[in-house]
């Protein structure tokens, strides 16, 4: 399973890292991407998860379990 951590990054500058991670994981036939995305003050992580709502690549996605991150991270499960 493919990796992103989109520590310390700005909104705007995460956003754009996880299209393209999502189009590289597609290409290489993931059938899941973990996105980590810390906790802080959670715009990072409310972020990621209303642009995964509309997302072309993505099937479905949920918090990460505690060995994945817990809500520090989101798992998404993608299109084949």
């Amino acid at each position: 399973m493919m990796k992103l951590d989109l520590h310390a990054e700005r909104v705007d500058e995460a956003i754009d890292h996880v299209e393209r991670f999502l189009d590289e994981a597609t290409l290489r036939h993931e059938s899941e991407a973990l996105i980590i995305h810390g906790h802080g003050a959670g715009k990072l992580k409310k972020a990621v998860r209303d642009y995964l709502a509309t997302s072309p690549y993505a099937f479905a996605f949920r918090p990460g379990y505690p060995s994945e991150g817990g809500d520090g991270a989101t798992l998404v499960t993608l299109y084949e």
